[in-house]
């Protein structure tokens, strides 16, 4: 599973703590902290309805980058 394409498609995903903002404002990049082997990703449309809901296997040190795409 490529995880980079799991995330590609998400404009924001709420990070909170080890979260830190990318240098423009439509990406964000997040490390993964020591003792974490999994994340779950998540996504809701506008309505609420769950869009997205997957468990990845990460490794500590890992970097994830969500970019924002314009279309």
């Amino acid at each position: 599973m490529n995880k980079r394409w799991l995330l590609a498609g998400l404009a924001a995903l709420p990070f909170i703590g080890a979260a830190q903002a990318a240098p423009t404002r439509n990406s964000a990049t997040w490390r993964v902290p020591p003792g974490i082997r999994k994340i779950r990703v998540r996504s809701w449309n506008p309505n609420g309805k769950a869009n997205l809901d997957r468990t990845l296997n990460v490794k500590p040190g890992e970097f994830f980058r969500i970019d924002a795409i314009e279309d």
